[in-house]
């Protein structure tokens, strides 16, 4: 599409974050209509990425977010599936209509970073850099850091597998973009006596996108944290899992970011 960059060489990255005036998304919630304001500030995209002339393909990384897990068309089971409103589903769909994008997802219930490379749980999640080298995708959306939350994980191990993932990203592809996901707030722990707060779990995701050249895109300027007011029609009753609508705000942040990264 001929899209270009506007960062500037050695301008810091920061999250991707609205602003008052812009684009503006109705999504309809059950019995009332949300509203959220999608609009970027200046792009903070490395110089001329390769997402911005180069929409043939993206591979989305993730846990149960991205799975489907708990909507109602979804199969059962811990592996990611087509579904009518997963955000994952509705980005795969609308990208293939729009630009004739290919996305594989390669996504686990319980996933985390760790999963991601050598000793994984799991095939789809241990070759995932495998996966990333021999298909060089424009775009990869890495939407992880709720499992390690919800099982009071120490933040100093999520930066270690975190980190490790995201540079073995930029390793195996170079000309790759990686965007890496701020999932909402969970609202259920694991453990009766969690001790780390969630910020410690953003901070190693920011953290680690301005050490590697990464991207932000900060879910929690969109949606509450769960078992929060407001929040119920957006989570299923485990306050975890996103429902219908939850899914709805995530693609319409996820594919507003995609349309306006680069600018004109």
């Amino acid at each position: 599409m001929g899209r270009r960059g506007c960062r500037r060489q050695g301008e810091r990255r920061r999250p991707f974050r609205p602003r008052a005036a812009g684009l503006v998304l109705l999504m309809t919630v059950t019995a009332s209509v949300l509203s959220a304001c999608f609009t970027p500030r200046a792009t903070t995209a490395s110089t001329d990425p390769a997402w911005c002339g180069d929409q043939s393909s993206i591979m989305i990384l993730g846990d149960s977010h991205s799975t489907g897990y708990g909507l109602p068309d979804h199969p059962g089971g811990g592996s990611y599936a087509p579904t009518a409103v997963g955000w994952t589903s509705v980005l795969t769909r609308r990208a293939s209509d729009e630009w004739g994008t290919i996305t594989t997802v390669l996504a686990r219930n319980g996933a985390m970073a760790a999963d991601f490379g050598e000793g994984g749980r799991w095939e789809e999640t241990a070759s995932a850099t495998d996966a990333v080298h021999d298909v060089q995708p424009a775009l990869v959306i890495v939407a992880l850091g709720t499992a390690e939350f919800v099982a009071d994980l120490p933040p100093a191990d999520f930066d270690e597998h975190y980190r490790r993932l995201v540079v073995e990203l930029h390793t195996a592809s170079p000309r790759t973009t990686v965007l890496l996901v701020v999932q909402p707030q969970a609202g259920t722990r694991l453990v009766p006596d969690p001790v780390y707060p969630w910020n410690a779990y953003t901070a190693v995701i920011e953290t680690v996108a301005a050490d590697q050249g990464a991207e932000v895109l900060d879910l929690g300027e969109y949606l509450p944290a769960g078992g929060t007011p407001g929040a119920e029609e957006l989570y299923l009753p485990d306050a975890v899992h996103l429902t219908a609508a939850g899914h709805r705000v995530v693609h319409a942040a996820v594919w507003t970011l995609l349309t306006t990264w680069c600018g004109p």
